[in-house]
């Protein structure tokens, strides 16, 4: 029990981690904990509209293992260069969490391999909404992060690229709003 209490109080590290991404009241910016939670939530609500063989629990799993390597790498922007160093770090941290005295462990560095491989249909699918929420939160707080981090909308259309090839109704009805964004000046043109 002694090492199952301690890895939970490992993994309770990831509400530690914040995210670039506003909450909805602009009173502060998101942790990793409370993301992981509404990408789950958001395989959930969208569960229908994906494919219907998609083994959900699997995709819910991904989802909420699919950050805590950032306990022990941090959280670096989408939009930023350092990303492909930030996945090395997470990778490396996820290495040494795994321990024998707690099984689960082993299953949560297998699923974040996963979802960075990205080559099943529920890694792919939690990349769409892992896509799509910071999306979401910055259409509702008049593109905050966006205007903090002086981002165009190119570089939106680049980072949510996946979501035109997996879901291209949800990407057709993001292109709308981006141009809105632009006209809002939320986004650079």
């Amino acid at each position: 029990m002694d090492n199952i209490a301690s890895f939970l109080v490992e993994l309770d590290k990831l509400k530690n981690i914040t995210r670039k991404t506003y909450l909805n009241d602009l009173e502060r910016f998101e942790n990793s904990a409370e993301h992981s939670w509404h990408l789950a939530m958001a395989i959930l609500v969208f569960g229908q509209e994906m494919k219907p063989d998609l083994d959900l629990l699997h995709a819910i799993k991904i989802a909420l293992v699919h950050d805590i390597g950032e306990i022990g790498a941090g959280d670096v922007s989408i939009y930023s260069q350092a990303h492909d160093f930030q996945t090395e770090q997470e990778g490396l941290y996820l290495k040494n969490l795994v321990t024998d005295e707690v099984p689960f462990s082993g299953e949560i560095y297998t699923l974040w391999r996963e979802y960075q491989a990205q080559d099943t249909e529920e890694s792919k699918w939690v990349k769409v909404f892992d896509r799509f929420l910071p999306f979401l939160s910055n259409l509702n707080t008049d593109g905050r992060s966006w205007q903090d981090q002086g981002i165009s909308a190119q570089q939106v259309k680049e980072i949510n690229r996946v979501i035109k090839s997996k879901a291209p109704d949800l990407y057709s009805w993001m292109e709308g709003k981006i141009s809105s964004a632009v006209a809002r000046g939320w986004l650079k043109g």
